[in-house]
């Protein structure tokens, strides 16, 4: 079990989001934006896993959040959400999928960002 941040500005999209990831046994943390989300980080709550929007009016987006968990936890994974097709992800590693995606599709994107065996987690 993962503890995942989810990030989105629409409401819907993050609570369905969020019931995928927790339908794959994770615990969820919700964050309404990308204010809220960067206070979410800043106060350090030891994430596994960030899944994040892109483009979030009003930002920061999707990059920004990534950059700041990094600063703490340089080897974050993270899930990028986005509506649009051109988007290369920031790091390598790190996983886009378009919305809106399938139980399946979000399990592979999890596994993939995961840390191979044999190299130390978070």
């Amino acid at each position: 079990m993962l503890r995942i941040l989810c990030v989105d500005d629409d409401g819907l999209v993050l609570s369905i989001t969020s019931d995928l990831l927790r339908a794959l046994g994770h615990e969820v943390v919700e964050a309404i934006g990308g204010a809220p989300a960067t206070r979410t980080i800043e106060e350090g709550d030891g994430f596994d896993l960030l899944v994040t929007d892109i483009h979030m009016p009003g930002g920061p987006g999707g990059p920004d959040l990534a950059r700041l968990a990094r600063r703490t936890h340089p080897e974050m994974p993270v899930i990028f959400f986005s509506g649009v097709d051109q988007f290369t992800p920031a790091e390598a590693g790190d996983q886009v999928l378009r919305k809106p995606c399938t139980l399946g599709e979000l399990q592979l994107a999890i596994e993939a960002v995961q840390p191979r065996p044999g190299v130390a987690p978070l």
